[in-house]
């Protein structure tokens, strides 16, 4: 019997070495089919890929042109300061050479280009009632400027511009799927064209011989199977083992599974660490955009005192809190002091915190008078669409003189610590007001 299944071996050889030919071209055209179907497919995706962050990077750079011109804008008109006029006229600067950058990317998509004709029509709007403001503060009408703003004429036509950038974000979303399903449709033709190749090559060895099928053929049909769902991204499912196979093929079985599982699992590490860097990107990318707002880039001097600050998140994975600082040296001699905290965390009580600090830097300039400057601040908070998004702030202001004697007034803050040779006390506060933007007064 031994000798007998040598000599079947033998004739496999023989079957093998005559098949040599036909089988050779065969596996050639699945090499060229399989290798010509994934450059083609991994080509597409990365087009794709690129062409939509590339994309997206534009009209996010219309967003930032058009926030960092608002905010100048608005603090130019409330204050007049010469400082708030330079973000409003760079990004008024870079906004053309952003919308013609976007306008080329989306060449050729007809609903994108109109989406861009709106976003680029809302924003000349707020632009030239940008600029309308602009003129009535230089020529000296304060009042008649800031009435203009607190009618709200330039907030209708920004909130405009948003809901049309939020459009051309949705379409560039659809656009980028629809592209991503023309790559997928390609790559289903080449793994077609891969399992059709294999499946010739499999006859060829049927027709060879039953036994050759049964010992040979069967275990290299699950193999290919087995490839063809690797090229499809299918790795949780093993190639059964077949028990007549050879055993040259029995342990090609087995190696296959367990490459296929060391690369789903170092995919599934790629991935996840892919995941990790753009969220930690992202957050980078919206730190550095609103960190500027929040807090003060340099602290300033005052005469025997050591003014510092140290801001933290109160959770380590946010870069971004609610909480805001400032201080700033009045005409009179004495340090301005203020301590918020924002209810909430990330960009929307960022935004709002950012608001208030820039709130409190107006006022306090203009009169620091601490109930007006809280009335003032509150009334900026208490609007019907931050009650429904249960945004309000607490805010500790002080004012204190050269000499150390200070005014502390509270708006639902804690009361402040002193720290001196002989420990730490809690400063006397008269009852804390409310919190800002809860009450309407």
């Amino acid at each position: 019997m031994h000798r007998r299944a040598r000599r079947e071996r033998g004739s496999l050889r023989g079957t093998l070495i005559r098949l040599s030919g036909g089988l050779a071209v065969v596996l050639a055209l699945l090499i060229l089919t399989a290798v010509a179907g994934t450059i083609i497919a991994t080509r597409d995706y990365r087009d794709t890929g690129l062409r939509a962050e590339r994309r997206q990077t534009a009209a996010n750079q219309l967003l930032i042109d058009l926030l960092d011109a608002e905010t100048g804008n608005r603090g130019y008109v409330l204050t007049a300061g010469g400082d708030y006029l330079t973000p409003y006229t760079q990004a008024r600067k870079r906004y053309p050479d952003d919308l013609a950058r976007l306008y080329e990317l989306v060449q050729g998509d007809e609903d994108l280009e109109r989406s861009a004709d709106t976003v680029d029509v809302r924003a000349q709007l707020w632009f030239s009632e940008a600029v309308e403001l602009i003129r009535l503060r230089r020529q000296g009408q304060v009042g008649d400027a800031r009435e203009r703003l607190g009618q709200g004429q330039a907030r209708e036509r920004f909130e405009a511009f948003r809901t049309a950038y939020a459009d051309l974000a949705d379409g560039l979303r659809a656009s980028s799927q629809r592209s991503i399903s023309n790559a997928d449709r390609q790559r289903a033709l080449t793994i077609a064209a891969v399992i059709l190749t294999a499946f010739l090559a499999l006859a060829m060895v049927i027709i060879a011989s039953r036994q050759l099928w049964r010992r040979v053929g069967g275990p290299v049909r699950l193999l290919a199977l087995g490839v063809g769902r690797v090229t499809r991204g299918r790795l949780s499912d093993p190639v059964p083992a077949s028990p007549q196979a050879v055993r040259e093929l029995s342990e090609l079985t087995d190696g296959f599974n367990t490459m296929q599982r060391q690369v789903s699992q170092q995919r599934d590490a790629v991935t996840a660490a892919a995941r990790r860097e753009a969220t930690q990107k992202t957050e980078r990318r919206l730190w550095e955009t609103v960190q500027n707002g929040l807090l003060p880039t340099r602290l300033p001097g005052y005469a025997g005192f050591r003014v510092a600050a140290r801001y933290r998140p109160a959770e380590r994975s946010l870069l971004i809190g609610g909480d805001f600082y400032d201080a700033v040296v009045l005409s009179d001699g004495r340090l301005a002091v203020m301590v918020g905290d924002m209810a909430g965390h990330g960009a929307p009580a960022a935004a709002q915190a950012a608001g208030l600090r820039f709130g409190w830097r107006t006022m306090v300039a203009v009169d620091p008078d601490p109930g007006r400057v809280l009335a003032a601040l509150n009334a900026q908070m208490a609007q019907q669409e931050l009650r429904r998004e249960g945004l309000f702030a607490s805010v500790l202001y002080a004012l204190i003189d050269q000499d150390g004697v200070g005014l502390v007034a509270p708006a639902g803050h804690p009361p402040p610590i002193v720290v001196g040779r002989q420990g730490c006390r809690v400063v006397a506060t008269p009852e804390p007001g409310p919190l800002l933007g809860v009450v309407d007064e």
